[in-house]
């Protein structure tokens, strides 16, 4: 995956390739977790063309963004152990 990222005063705007909805929006609620962000969406101009676009309003959306990403990482590691422990069970 590549990364456009236009960084601004208090604004982080991130272009993602070759990703869809799912992982920008997990991100997104992820970011909304935070409350130093203000502003914490993403756009897909089209469904099936174009990349998503991360845009993040905080008082520091850089360090927002990374700790989005560690939740985001810790809550799909949490899953995947709930998950295989269910499979066992059936």
């Amino acid at each position: 995956m590549n990364v456009t990222i236009k960084n601004e005063k208090n604004s982080l705007v991130v272009e993602m390739t070759e990703t869809k909805h799912t992982l920008p929006n997990m991100l997104r609620v992820a970011l909304w977790e935070d409350p130093t962000v203000t502003l914490a969406a993403y756009e897909k101009k089209h469904p099936l063309m174009g990349n998503p676009t991360l845009i993040i309003k905080a008082k520091d959306p850089n360090k927002a963004l990374l700790n989005a990403i560690k939740k985001t990482e810790t809550d799909l590691k949490d899953f995947e152990d709930l998950f295989k422990k269910a499979m066992k069970k059936a």
